[in-house]
Protein backbone atom coordinates (compact mmCIF):
# COMPACT_ATOMS: atom_id res chain seq x y z
CA UNK A 1 0.00 0.00 0.00
CA UNK A 2 1.33 3.44 -0.89
CA UNK A 3 1.79 6.12 1.75
CA UNK A 4 -1.24 8.00 0.34
CA UNK A 5 -3.58 5.09 1.13
CA UNK A 6 -5.16 5.51 -2.31
CA UNK A 7 -2.92 3.26 -4.35
CA UNK A 8 -0.57 0.30 -4.11
CA UNK A 9 2.61 -0.74 -5.85
CA UNK A 10 3.15 -4.24 -7.23
CA UNK A 11 6.06 -5.92 -8.95
CA UNK A 12 5.78 -7.85 -12.18
CA UNK A 13 8.91 -9.87 -11.48
CA UNK A 14 9.64 -11.66 -14.75
CA UNK A 15 8.69 -8.62 -16.86
CA UNK A 16 11.10 -6.49 -14.76
CA UNK A 17 8.47 -3.82 -14.07
CA UNK A 18 6.72 -2.10 -11.17
CA UNK A 19 3.15 -0.82 -11.43
CA UNK A 20 0.97 1.46 -9.35
CA UNK A 21 -2.66 0.43 -9.02
CA UNK A 22 -5.11 3.17 -8.03
CA UNK A 23 -7.82 2.27 -5.51
CA UNK A 24 -9.30 5.77 -5.18
CA UNK A 25 -9.38 9.08 -7.03
CA UNK A 26 -9.71 9.92 -10.73
CA UNK A 27 -7.48 6.98 -11.76
CA UNK A 28 -9.35 4.42 -9.58
CA UNK A 29 -9.33 0.94 -11.08
CA UNK A 30 -6.34 1.58 -13.34
CA UNK A 31 -2.70 0.53 -13.19
CA UNK A 32 0.24 2.45 -14.53
CA UNK A 33 3.77 1.25 -15.08
CA UNK A 34 6.10 3.40 -12.95
CA UNK A 35 9.37 1.47 -13.43
CA UNK A 36 10.08 -0.49 -16.59
CA UNK A 37 12.96 -2.45 -18.05
CA UNK A 38 14.78 -2.95 -14.74
CA UNK A 39 18.21 -4.65 -14.90
CA UNK A 40 16.97 -7.20 -12.36
CA UNK A 41 13.84 -8.98 -11.18
CA UNK A 42 11.75 -6.97 -8.66
CA UNK A 43 9.92 -8.67 -5.81
CA UNK A 44 8.22 -7.49 -2.60
CA UNK A 45 7.69 -3.77 -1.96
CA UNK A 46 7.39 -2.07 1.44
CA UNK A 47 7.18 1.47 2.76
CA UNK A 48 10.25 3.40 3.91
CA UNK A 49 10.29 5.88 6.79
CA UNK A 50 11.09 8.84 4.54
CA UNK A 51 7.98 8.46 2.34
CA UNK A 52 9.66 6.37 -0.33
CA UNK A 53 9.60 2.59 -0.88
CA UNK A 54 11.95 -0.37 -0.55
CA UNK A 55 11.82 -3.12 -3.16
CA UNK A 56 13.59 -6.48 -3.06
CA UNK A 57 15.31 -7.62 -6.22
CA UNK A 58 15.83 -11.34 -6.80
CA UNK A 59 18.78 -11.14 -9.13
CA UNK A 60 20.11 -9.69 -12.34
CA UNK A 61 18.70 -10.33 -15.80
CA UNK A 62 20.58 -12.48 -18.27
CA UNK A 63 20.18 -12.45 -22.06
CA UNK A 64 19.47 -16.19 -22.11
CA UNK A 65 16.70 -15.96 -19.52
CA UNK A 66 15.19 -12.89 -21.26
CA UNK A 67 15.10 -14.92 -24.48
CA UNK A 68 13.35 -17.82 -22.76
CA UNK A 69 10.74 -15.45 -21.29
CA UNK A 70 9.87 -14.18 -24.80
CA UNK A 71 9.40 -17.72 -26.13
CA UNK A 72 6.62 -19.66 -24.36
CA UNK A 73 7.13 -22.70 -26.59
CA UNK A 74 10.76 -22.95 -25.52
CA UNK A 75 9.76 -22.76 -21.83
CA UNK A 76 7.11 -25.47 -22.25
CA UNK A 77 9.60 -27.79 -23.96
CA UNK A 78 12.21 -27.06 -21.30
CA UNK A 79 9.85 -27.84 -18.40
CA UNK A 80 8.54 -31.01 -20.04
CA UNK A 81 11.80 -32.48 -21.29
CA UNK A 82 14.47 -31.45 -18.81
CA UNK A 83 14.87 -32.21 -15.12
CA UNK A 84 14.36 -29.05 -13.01
CA UNK A 85 18.07 -28.87 -12.17
CA UNK A 86 18.76 -28.24 -15.88
CA UNK A 87 16.23 -25.42 -16.36
CA UNK A 88 17.40 -21.92 -17.21
CA UNK A 89 17.22 -19.60 -14.23
CA UNK A 90 18.06 -15.92 -13.90
CA UNK A 91 21.22 -14.86 -12.10
CA UNK A 92 19.60 -15.19 -8.68
CA UNK A 93 22.91 -15.08 -6.82
CA UNK A 94 23.10 -11.29 -7.13
CA UNK A 95 20.21 -9.91 -5.12
CA UNK A 96 19.66 -6.60 -3.45
CA UNK A 97 17.28 -3.85 -2.48
CA UNK A 98 16.15 -0.83 -4.51
CA UNK A 99 14.68 2.37 -3.10
CA UNK A 100 12.24 4.39 -5.22
CA UNK A 101 9.88 7.34 -4.81
CA UNK A 102 6.15 7.80 -5.57
CA UNK A 103 6.86 8.50 -9.23
CA UNK A 104 9.01 5.38 -9.68
CA UNK A 105 12.33 7.24 -9.71
CA UNK A 106 15.12 5.04 -8.36
CA UNK A 107 16.81 6.91 -5.51
CA UNK A 108 19.13 4.24 -4.15
CA UNK A 109 20.23 0.62 -4.30
CA UNK A 110 22.05 -1.86 -2.10
CA UNK A 111 23.30 -5.12 -3.53
CA UNK A 112 25.43 -8.17 -2.99
CA UNK A 113 26.83 -8.78 -6.46
CA UNK A 114 29.15 -11.45 -5.07
CA UNK A 115 26.22 -13.60 -3.95
CA UNK A 116 28.10 -14.38 -0.73
CA UNK A 117 26.07 -12.66 2.00
CA UNK A 118 22.54 -12.23 0.67
CA UNK A 119 21.76 -13.85 -2.67
CA UNK A 120 18.22 -13.75 -4.05
CA UNK A 121 16.69 -11.10 -1.82
CA UNK A 122 12.91 -11.56 -1.78
CA UNK A 123 11.90 -9.43 1.19
CA UNK A 124 12.93 -6.44 3.24
CA UNK A 125 11.47 -4.33 6.02
CA UNK A 126 12.61 -1.07 7.54
CA UNK A 127 12.27 -1.03 11.32
CA UNK A 128 13.54 1.56 13.83
CA UNK A 129 16.42 2.80 11.69
CA UNK A 130 17.49 -0.56 10.32
CA UNK A 131 16.76 -2.36 7.07
CA UNK A 132 16.24 -6.11 7.51
CA UNK A 133 16.58 -8.27 4.39
CA UNK A 134 15.94 -11.93 3.66
CA UNK A 135 15.30 -14.41 0.93
CA UNK A 136 13.37 -17.64 0.60
CA UNK A 137 16.58 -19.58 -0.09
CA UNK A 138 18.76 -17.72 2.44
CA UNK A 139 19.61 -19.20 5.82
CA UNK A 140 20.07 -15.80 7.48
CA UNK A 141 18.58 -12.33 7.91
CA UNK A 142 20.64 -9.29 6.94
CA UNK A 143 20.58 -6.06 8.95
CA UNK A 144 21.79 -2.73 7.58
CA UNK A 145 21.89 0.54 9.56
CA UNK A 146 20.13 3.33 7.65
CA UNK A 147 21.79 6.71 8.15
CA UNK A 148 19.25 9.42 8.87
CA UNK A 149 16.26 7.06 9.14
CA UNK A 150 13.60 7.70 11.77
CA UNK A 151 14.56 5.37 14.63
CA UNK A 152 11.01 5.39 16.02
CA UNK A 153 9.37 4.42 12.69
CA UNK A 154 7.95 0.93 12.20
CA UNK A 155 6.22 -0.61 9.21
CA UNK A 156 3.22 -2.00 11.12
CA UNK A 157 2.50 1.41 12.66
CA UNK A 158 2.82 3.03 9.25
CA UNK A 159 0.36 0.59 7.69
CA UNK A 160 -2.09 0.01 10.55
CA UNK A 161 -1.63 2.94 12.94
CA UNK A 162 -0.60 2.99 16.59
CA UNK A 163 -2.10 0.54 19.04
CA UNK A 164 -4.80 1.97 21.26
Amino acid sequence: MAHDGKSLFFAESWACRVHRYWLEGPKAGTAECVIKDMPGYPDNINRASDGSYWMAWLGMRTPTFDLSLRNPGFRKRMTRRLPQDDWLFPNINTGGVVKFDDSGKIIGALGDLSGQSHPMVTSMREHKGWLFIGGILNNRIGRYKLDGADEAWTGPTSYWGARA
